[in-house]
């Protein structure tokens, strides 16, 4: 009787052990592509909020220009020479760049 008691003791045990098992992978194969979705989201959000931060960058540089070109006069013909404008009173020579192949 103590031989067929150990046997059944020894089956319950492995059985337990099997379903815990069996459960556990369950959860982790459930909560994978969970896992794999979340990070995803992570990446994106990343990316996006790089392209936020160089946009708030870039706005902040518009609005200084902006700003320079209502109080800066110097700035503002900085700008217009740099467009190619003058005063009637100016030349304005352009100068090929060199290429270095002689």
């Amino acid at each position: 009787m103590q031989q067929t008691e150990k046997y059944w003791n020894l089956i319950n045990r492995i059985v337990l052990v099997a379903i815990i098992i069996m459960a556990g992978v369950g959860v982790v194969l459930a909560f994978t592509p969970k896992v794999r979705q979340m990070q995803e989201y992570q990446q994106t959000y990343d990316s996006l909020q790089q392209r936020i931060e160089i946009t708030v960058d870039a706005e902040e540089e518009l609005i200084n220009k902006q700003r320079r070109f209502k109080t800066d006069p110097d700035f503002v013909e900085k700008v217009a020479h740099e467009v190619g404008y003058a005063r009637t009173n100016e030349t304005i020579f352009h100068f090929p760049e060199e290429t270095g192949s002689y």
